[in-house]
């Protein structure tokens, strides 16, 4: 009879955060890093990021009176 040995496996340590957005306006979020906007046009979810809430806002106003 052979004797097989089990080594035990390492879990990862390396933990995931998860990303908080907060509200900034009407769908409009910031993360801290960037502003996100999303919105439903059509039945279609559109979802885009920005480096500044002034494109983030006009891009949202773009979409919403389109």
């Amino acid at each position: 009879m052979k004797k097989t040995t089990t080594s035990k496996m390492k879990k990862s340590s390396a933990r995931r955060t998860k990303t908080t957005y907060v509200p900034v306006s009407n769908n409009v979020y910031y993360d801290g890093h960037s502003y996100r906007v999303r919105v439903s046009v059509e039945g279609a979810t559109i979802s885009k990021n920005f480096g500044s809430k002034r494109n983030a806002i006009s891009f949202r106003n773009q979409l919403l009176t389109a």
